[in-house]
């Protein structure tokens, strides 16, 4: 039980004083929410919009495919 109090008061001291969202929080949030520019390194790969095109660049440049293939929705709400 000590245990627990010593973290929860630790956590209470590590915590900034404004947590909220508000006007002056805004930018600070905005911040920490966007993806950053490692995270959207994805979108810097030529994607090609069709397995066959793909194919027939990857046999003439002889180098591999990635197929990403899934089923069902993205954020796995099916």
């Amino acid at each position: 039980m000590r245990t627990l109090v010593l973290l929860l008061a630790a956590s209470a001291l590590l915590r900034p004083a404004s947590s909220g969202l508000g006007d002056h929080t805004l930018d600070e949030w905005r911040a920490l929410i966007e993806p950053g520019a490692k995270e959207l390194a994805y979108a810097e790969i030529p994607w090609r919009p069709s397995f066959w095109s793909a194919v027939h660049e990857a046999q003439t440049s002889e180098r591999p495919i990635l197929l990403w293939a899934m089923n069902g929705h993205p954020l796995a709400c099916t």
